[in-house]
Formats: C-alpha cells, sequence, structure tokens
C-alpha cells in the first residue's frame, strides 16, 4: 500500500474514532444525568427546576448528535471522494500564484462551513433557548451576528495565513520557528487587545455607573494592589438571559467586564466574590500560565508543521497530484487530532485547577467571600440550567471549569 493511501486510511480511521469517541461521552453525560443527586442539589433546583434543567440538557444533547452526524459524513465525504482535491483544481484553473490559492481556498472552506452551521444556530437560539426562556437575540440580531463574525474571520486569518504561506515558502527549514513566532506574537496582541477591539462590534460597553457595586470593586481591586484600566458594564441581555463576567488583558491594560444580568441577578457583596474570583486568576498568575501553556501547544504544532508539510504524500492523501501547502495542513491537522485531545485534557485540567485557586483566593481577600460565592454559584447554575450530573469523562474533554457541585462542595471545606 502506498503511503499516500496510509496516510489517507490514518485520516478516515481517526475521524472515525474521534465521533465514536464523542457519541459515547456524549450519550454517558446524557444517561449519567438520571444517577441519583447528592444532598447539595436539594439548595440549587427545586424539583421543577431540576426537571427543567434535565429536559433543557436532553435538547441540546439531541441537536449536538445531529450535528455530530452531519459534519462527519460530510467531512468523511469530502476527504474520500475528493472534495478538497477538487476545490483546489477548480481554484488553480483561475489561479496561478500559489499563496492566493491557498487564500482563497480556506477563505472558501470557512465560508462554507460558516454558513452550514447557520441552520443548527438558528434552531439552537430560536427554537431551544427560545422554548426555555433564555433567547433575547432577535432575527435581525442573529443575521448581523453571522455576517459580523465571518467577514471578522475572513478579514483577520485570511492575512495571517498568507503571511504563514509565505513564511513557509520563503523559508522552508526555519518556518516552523519563524510561524510559531508570529502567531504567539499575534496571540499576544489579542490577548491585550483583542476585547477592546472585537467586542464592542457586537455588544456596547460602557463604564460601570458610579454607585455601591463601582465604589465596592474599586475599593477592593486597589486593596489588592490589582490595577484595574477598565470596568464596563455589557450589554448581554440583548441576546440572552444568562449570567457572566469576564477579564481580559495582561501587564498594564486589565478589563473587567459584568454582564448586566449578573449586576441584576446578583447582590453587591455576591458580584464582589465573583470579581475577585478572576482577580484571584491575575494575583495567582494563572493568566501568564495559560497563555504559556497555549504558546507551547503552538509550539508542538509548528515543530510537527515544520517536519512534516513538505511530505508531498500528505497532499496525495486528499486525492491532489499537486502538492500544496494548504492541503498539506489540512491533512496534518485531521491527524493531528489524538494530539490535538492530549493537549486539550490536559488545558482543561490545569483550567479546573486554577479555578478552585481562584475560589480560595476569593475566600482569602473578600470578607464573607465563601457564602457570598457560594450563593452566587447558585444562582449561576439556575440561570443557566447548569447540569447537576456530568459524567466524569464528559468533564475531562469539555469542562474548563469544574462542575458545579463539586465546586460548591469545594467552598463548604
Amino acid at each position: 500500500m502506498a503511503t499516500s493511501e496510509l496516510l489517507l486510511l490514518g485520516i478516515v480511521l481517526f475521524v472515525l474514532i474521534d465521533f465514536s469517541a464523542g457519541m459515547v461521552i456524549d450519550y454517558l453525560n446524557e444517561a449519567n444525568k438520571e444517577r441519583a443527586l447528592s444532598p447539595i442539589a436539594a439548595e440549587i433546583y427545586n424539583p421543577e427546576e431540576y426537571a427543567k434543567s434535565l429536559a433543557y440538557g436532553s435538547a441540546k444533547y439531541r441537536v449536538e448528535m445531529l450535528t455530530s452526524v452531519v459534519s462527519t459524513v460530510v467531512t468523511l465525504s469530502a476527504i474520500i471522494l475528493g472534495w478538497f482535491a477538487w476545490l483546489d483544481g477548480v481554484i488553480r484553473e483561475r489561479l496561478s500564484n500559489e499563496l492566493l490559492i491557498t487564500v482563497v481556498f480556506v477563505g472558501v472552506l470557512i465560508v462554507v462551513s460558516m454558513v452550514g452551521s447557520l441552520p443548527v444556530g438558528y434552531y439552537s437560539t430560536f427554537v431551544i433557548e427560545e422554548n426555555f426562556g433564555f433567547n433575547r437575540t432577535t432575527r435581525k440580531l442573529f443575521v448581523t451576528d453571522a455576517i459580523k463574525g465571518l467577514l471578522i474571520s475572513l478579514g483577520v486569518g485570511l492575512p495571517l495565513l498568507f503571511l504563514i504561506a509565505l513564511i513557509y515558502q520563503e523559508l522552508q527549514s526555519s518556518f516552523w520557528l519563524v510561524g510559531w513566532l508570529l502567531v504567539s506574537a499575534f496571540s499576544l496582541f489579542m490577548f491585550i487587545f483583542g476585547t477592546r477591539i472585537f467586542l464592542p462590534m457586537f455588544n456596547k460597553l460602557k463604564p460601570l455607573p458610579e454607585g455601591e457595586l463601582r465604589s465596592e470593586v474599586e475599593a477592593y481591586c486597589q486593596s489588592q494592589g490589582f490595577p484595574l484600566s477598565k470596568l464596563y458594564e455589557m450589554d448581554a441581555s440583548k441576546r440572552s438571559t444568562k449570567l457572566n463576567a469576564f477579564f481580559s488583558g495582561m501587564g498594564k491594560v486589565k478589563i473587567i467586564g459584568l454582564y448586566d444580568t449578573l449586576i441584576e441577578k446578583l447582590s453587591t457583596k455576591e458580584t464582589l466574590a465573583v470579581l475577585a474570583h478572576e482577580v484571584g486568576h491575575y494575583k495567582r498568575r494563572h493568566v501568564y500560565t495559560m497563555f504559556a501553556f497555549s504558546n507551547v501547544q503552538t509550539l508542538v504544532i509548528f515543530s510537527l508543521l515544520g517536519w512534516l508539510l513538505g511530505n508531498p504524500n500528505l497532499s496525495r492523501a486528499l486525492g491532489s497530484d499537486t502538492p500544496s501547502f494548504h492541503l498539506s495542513m489540512l491533512a496534518f491537522f485531521l491527524l493531528f487530532t489524538p494530539v490535538s485531545t492530549i493537549l486539550g485534557l490536559i488545558n482543561n485540567s490545569f483550567s479546573r485547577h486554577n479555578e478552585y485557586q481562584a475560589d480560595q483566593y476569593s475566600i482569602e481577600t473578600y470578607p464573607g467571600a465563601r457564602e457570598h460565592m457560594y450563593s452566587a454559584l447558585k444562582k449561576l447554575s439556575v440561570e443557566s440550567l447548569s447540569n447537576l450530573n456530568p459524567h466524569p469523562l464528559y468533564v475531562a474533554v469539555h469542562y474548563s471549569h469544574p462542575p458545579i457541585l463539586e465546586r460548591l462542595a469545594n467552598l463548604k471545606k
């Protein structure tokens, strides 16, 4: 059997394994909801709310199952029937510049992928989220968000891809190092300034109004030596009733954003306990360690890319006799699935560990935070109809935060 045929077999096998493992894990998670709840659960949901959370989880599970089946069938069809090679050939009939061919090829895939995801996004928003009382998105806003998301993906992703392809074309052997440095620099820029640049395109960010909450937040940040650049209230309620807060930036650029829904539903002390948790991520250097780990993952990817990308059998595995940067890269990432899964498991494990540390920081630095964080998390769970019994395998693969009952139990210690 030729090398390209072995690579094709490996790609198909990895896609099928990834799909099968995902289906099994999702099924176990769905079945696990029927397991007996701990006594803490009674403090979160009454019987009616608990039944509603189960129905919400099942509705999302069915959509995710269908989405997974369709996307896997389409992916396998594209691989086996040579659709990627066909698209490459169509573009080559019209363009001769290899860099432009790469940009157009990936641009078409981005457009097709985003357009293909619209029916699922529409159903999830206007049927599932609507039926369970979460949705506030209008159809006009849904379409506008989709268009903006597509334009940002193309406007940011394609120039970056062009530079990476250019580096590969010019440097070859040292491509992996320079490419990694470029992506790392871009990631750092986005980490510091991304929120300020892109979030206002979707939401209005206004300074948190003067009052008790702002005064308490500023006093707490000052007491912790946390140089807060901006404190925003975000109009999340125009899309959903769910609650959240976010922290972004590093160095002297630090932004805290509070959803207006969170400000509405939580007391000042509960909000401060949540904010103290976010400050804890900074003070415990989670921001820097996770950013560093992300760059280590990128280094692993680029070092493997530099080693394998010049192999013409990668393009042949997808049905093309013309070696190309984009087809080889696509084949590489399909083959990279097992490594990507392992890195994701490690990343999620670190993240869950960090959440416990941030909770502990909140307890240590904000008086009464244990009780206020406890009540805040219960409200957050009810408002989002959280699954109280996720399967451990599902948690390992998908959860960047500890399951809510484990987190509450930890707060009680």
